[in-house]
């Protein structure tokens, strides 16, 4: 016989209780008592009859989706499971939902569901991707034979004729209808861009509708199965769900990618309106007609200004005024030459008249003569320069004499500077050495 300790024997009947089909998933009725909320968020109370007790906790993670608060004498319908506290020998349901008495059976686990896919991110806004604006194939999953699907295909008929439409027929209600709802979705999604070929792209399926009319709650139970939520959660194609009416929520609803009052609705949301499409496009169409016109013209502006430019600094231009300028240059040379010229002609000639008049030879012909000593060839200028018998030369403005002197006479020179040449040359004149 083994003797075993007190924690083993705590842990084998936590054991027990917890893989105990029952006890995991227990939905309990009764009344709120000793309730106790400390600032650490988590709820301890029990849960009474007439007969028992039931300790119960509810931790922070589960105690943040309550809708009211919770009171002590307030009947209520508890979900969790339950499992043996070992420190303190606690017996205890650990709850995750707890609702007041009269809500039913399918409301509280729908609830317990939705909270449990929320917890796994399932309804995560950041995961939603937005609906492609020009699609070219869209997958509809709906019953083949009803009126949604006709109600789908006038409405994409008429706004945009251009897409192609791949129906998934597949039950809408009934035991058999989540299965097929599943099955519909995986079918569209092997047409999904990233499992074709490259070759193949162009095939794709661009968005899903998920849709349904109206019905009771029943009827759209499929709708809010846990298969159908995470197939389409797991769809690699954008869905849009559009079941029953605007006030039906299902967990289609909360998972898909975008939530549509109606089929015809969703049949609105995922394509656009060619007749919009026209008038943008005309539209843009007229725009852009405008504003390459502008540009046009613009362009046409900033290029006549090039040219201009360029004209102007251009080798050419620049030659052109360059030539111009030798020309005036040219011209203002020639005039300061030809100035240069004149007024040295007229220097010159000054200069010549000038000579003229003090050259031997306008002397000469005025009636003066020039003497010369025969012997030596010096010039004569006094008397005292010959004696009576020498022989000179006197040069006339024709001609030579050659004479011989007989006398010499001196003369004394008059005052007056000016005519003292004129009256000594013809006092020489009139001397007798002729």
């Amino acid at each position: 016989m083994r003797i075993y300790e007190v924690g083993e024997v705590m842990g084998h009947a936590r054991e027990v209780l917890e893989s105990d089909p029952l006890l995991s998933d227990l939905w309990v009725h009764g009344e709120i008592s000793s309730l106790s909320q400390p600032a650490s968020g988590h709820v301890y109370f029990d849960l009474r009859d007439e007969a028992s007790q039931l300790k119960c906790v509810m931790f922070r993670s589960a105690a943040r989706h309550l809708t009211a608060r919770l009171e002590v004498g307030q009947s209520v319908v508890a979900h969790g499971s339950v499992s043996l506290y070992e420190a303190r020998s606690l017996f205890q349901l650990y709850v995750d939902l707890v609702h007041p008495e009269g809500v039913g059976l399918a409301q509280l686990q729908f609830e317990l569901l939705c909270r449990r896919l929320a917890d796994e991110g399932l309804f995560a806004p950041e995961r939603k991707r937005p609906l492609p604006a020009y699609p070219r194939r869209i997958g509809v999953a709906t019953s083949p034979g009803g009126a949604v699907i006709h109600d789908i295909l006038r409405v994409l008929e008429r706004r945009y004729p251009l897409v192609e439409v791949v129906v998934a027929g597949c039950a809408v209600q009934g035991e058999q209808a989540p299965r097929e709802i599943v099955a519909a979705l995986r079918r569209l999604n092997e047409r999904a861009a990233s499992c074709l070929p490259p070759q193949e792209a162009h095939t794709a399926i661009d968005v899903i509708i998920l849709a349904r009319g109206g019905g009771s709650a029943d009827e759209l139970a499929a709708f809010s199965d846990e298969a159908v939520a995470r197939a389409i959660f797991a769809s690699a194609i954008p869905v849009v769900s559009a079941i029953g009416h605007e006030t039906d929520t299902t967990l289609a609803d909360l998972v898909a990618d975008l939530r549509a009052a109606t089929p015809s609705v969703a049949a609105e949301l995922v394509c656009p309106d060619v007749a919009a499409l026209r008038g943008t496009l005309a539209e843009d169409k007229r725009r852009l007609a405008a504003a390459t016109m502008t540009a046009v013209q613009s362009e046409r502006y900033r290029l006549e200004d090039l040219r201009r430019r360029l004209i102007w600094h251009s080798p050419q231009n620049r030659i052109t005024q360059r030539r111009q300028t030798v020309d005036e240059l040219a011209q203002r040379a020639r005039y300061l030459i030809q100035d240069a010229i004149t007024r040295r002609r007229s220097r010159l000639e000054s200069r010549r008249v000038q000579l003229q008049a003090l050259s031997p030879e306008t002397t000469l012909a005025r009636g003066y003569a020039l003497c010369y000593d025969l012997t030596t060839g010096a010039l004569i200028t006094s008397t005292r320069q010959v004696a009576p018998g020498d022989v000179v030369d006197v040069r006339l403005q024709r001609g030579f004499l050659r004479t011989e002197v007989q006398s010499t006479v001196e003369l004394t020179p008059l005052r007056e500077p000016a005519h003292s040449i004129e009256r000594s040359s013809v006092d020489d004149r009139r001397s007798p050495v002729v």
